[in-house]
């Protein structure tokens, strides 16, 4: 009895925490630039890119380029990048003096997050891990922004 409700609230707890149990986070060494975290609350892992301060002037072009991987043979497993968290609250963080930030979406993820091997901005690495070995799976992510700052009456900005 009382076993049998210690196994059950122990399969409860399994049940529940499940998902958030033993998901590998790859180390990383681009803590300045790069962050893991989860989309509006929901199951949805995504991965967030920042540029250095000095990388944002009044006229902008931000070319992003990052590499994943995963180990073993994988399907699609991220989504293309676009602007974090929307163009519309970037071109406001970026006025208010936050960095320009990009995001990519995980798809299909089960056990592990993909690691970042390479993040470059305007062809300059800005960190680097390393790969894994074979067999492994790489894709490799292109965007670009650009940023323009009008200053009529109050600042504004539109990327």
């Amino acid at each position: 009895t009382k076993l049998a409700m210690s196994i059950t609230l122990f399969a409860l707890l399994v049940l529940c925490a499940g998902p958030t149990l033993g998901l590998l986070v790859p180390q990383h060494y681009c803590d300045e630039h790069f962050r893991y975290a989860m989309k509006d609350k929901q199951q949805t892992y995504i991965g967030i890119f920042s540029a250095p301060d000095e990388a944002i002037n009044s006229n902008t072009v931000l070319n992003w380029l990052a590499t994943f991987e995963m180990q073993g043979k994988r399907d699609l497993f991220v989504g293309s990048m676009n602007t974090y968290p929307n163009k519309n609250e970037a071109a406001i963080n970026i006025v208010r003096g936050m960095p320009a930030e990009v995001f990519v979406e995980f798809l299909n993820i089960t056990n592990a997050l993909p690691k970042l091997t390479s993040l470059y901005l305007n062809d300059q690495l800005l960190c680097s891990n390393e790969e894994y070995p074979f067999p492994k799976t790489r894709i490799t992510l292109r965007h670009q922004m650009t940023i323009r700052v009008k200053n009529k009456g109050k600042y504004s900005s539109y990327i």
